[in-house]
């Protein structure tokens, strides 16, 4: 049987809208679709619709043209904020002259408006998955492919860079499974050595991320501070703490457990960087670090798309549904191949009662079952292994 023949010839196409509005870990598992969509399309001014959480990342993402992030407007419609200089005003002049091409790389449920946003395009191609793909979608999503001129299903439980990959397979472009990339300024590397000192040689700096978007994902911080206290004495790694002012009570905790200062307890030194950074600077920070700790979050994709390797709580049970949004068999880091050298995945052994294929819990549940000294053993034993494999 022979495949369906591509939508539209994307060497001759001259303007593209990627939408994508998610979350910063998505953005970044979705770089090497665009830098797969670039290669295949060099001709095209390509257009990326963001949203403005993500905006510091996509800013510098060297695969597009323009950049935006649409909001609502106040009764009513869409408003848009360029990102990058003069990316509204070519913004509007692909709607004004049309798009030829949209395309919506979201494989799970869209909660943030970009369908609509697909669908008032007036472009005669949009491109995405089919909302059939998984049983959340179906639900949240119901009666989105009528928005959609073609619709991909391919199966679940794959990552979410293979399932970008078969949307360019299917814009007959080369399938991209490299590892995801970030633009990083010399700005933004400058101020991450300014925010570690001293730290931040490439042995020495040990990165702790230990907020998530839901209470579920996130390690009890009591738990985490007894693991990370054990890496630094094992190690003898400075510690510096990244995340939101939302994180700065664990990080008093880490930062207690370590003794609070250079040279006081155990290992080489704390340094608390919660609220003090964009992602682009954070991510210059995990670069700096031989090892990051995160949660299932935005910076264990920052660490992994700068060559950290990262170790990454998880409440997804070992024995879960592989199809899950929480499942790392879809979201886990990805690194274009070396999966096992550079990330390795702490998970339950089994879900806790009430909780069955996955964690449901509203606070740290499952996640919470995993032994803070055990994890700090695995997670030493893959640090040697990474460096071994340098």
């Amino acid at each position: 049987m022979t495949a369906a023949p591509p939508p539209c010839d994307l060497s001759a196409i001259g303007r593209i809208l990627v939408v994508k509005l998610d979350e910063v870990g998505d953005f970044v598992l979705a770089t090497p679709f665009l830098r797969g969509l670039r290669a295949a399309a060099p001709q095209a001014r390509i257009l990326l619709a963001v949203r403005e959480a993500v905006a510091d990342l996509a800013a510098t993402c060297p695969w597009v043209d323009g950049v935006v992030a649409p909001r609502p407007k106040e009764g009513g419609g869409i408003d848009f904020r360029g990102i990058t200089p003069g990316g509204l005003a070519r913004f509007a002049e692909c709607y004004r002259v049309g798009f030829d091409l949209v395309v919506v790389p979201r494989y799970d449920f869209d909660r943030h408006g970009a369908v609509t946003l697909a669908a008032n395009s007036r472009s005669p191609l949009v491109v995405g998955f089919s909302e059939r793909v998984t049983p959340w979608k179906a639900e949240g999503n119901r009666g989105f492919d009528r928005a959609f001129s073609h619709v991909l299903a391919p199966p679940p439980g794959r990552h979410e860079v293979e399932q970008n990959a078969a949307l360019l397979e299917f814009l007959g472009a080369p399938p991209d499974l490299g590892p995801p990339a970030l633009a990083l300024t010399d700005g933004d590397r400058a101020e991450a050595a300014r925010l570690v000192g001293g730290a931040g040689g490439p042995r020495d700096l040990l990165v702790v991320a230990p907020g998530a978007a839901s209470p579920r994902r996130e390690y009890p911080a009591d738990r985490l501070a007894v693991a990370v206290a054990r890496l630094a004495a094992a190690l003898d790694a400075h510690v510096a703490v990244l995340g939101t002012a939302a994180e700065r009570k664990a990080a008093v905790l880490i930062g207690a457990a370590l003794g609070d200062g250079p040279g006081g307890g155990q290992g080489g030194g704390f340094t608390d960087l919660t609220g003090a950074t964009g992602l682009r600077v954070a991510a210059a920070v995990l670069e700096r670090a031989f090892l990051a700790v995160a949660m299932d979050s935005a910076p264990a994709h920052l660490a992994a798309a700068v060559g950290t390797p990262v170790a990454v709580f998880s409440c997804h049970p070992l024995d879960g549904d592989p199809t899950h949004v929480h499942a790392p068999d879809r979201f886990r880091p990805w690194t274009g191949g070396a999966q096992g050298g550079r990330v390795l995945v702490l998970r339950p052994d089994a879900a806790l009662a009430p909780c069955a294929t996955s964690c449901l819990a509203a606070e740290a549940h499952c996640i919470a079952t995993i032994d803070p000294t055990a994890a700090a053993e695995r997670i030493v034993a893959f640090t040697e292994a990474a460096r071994k494999g340098e």
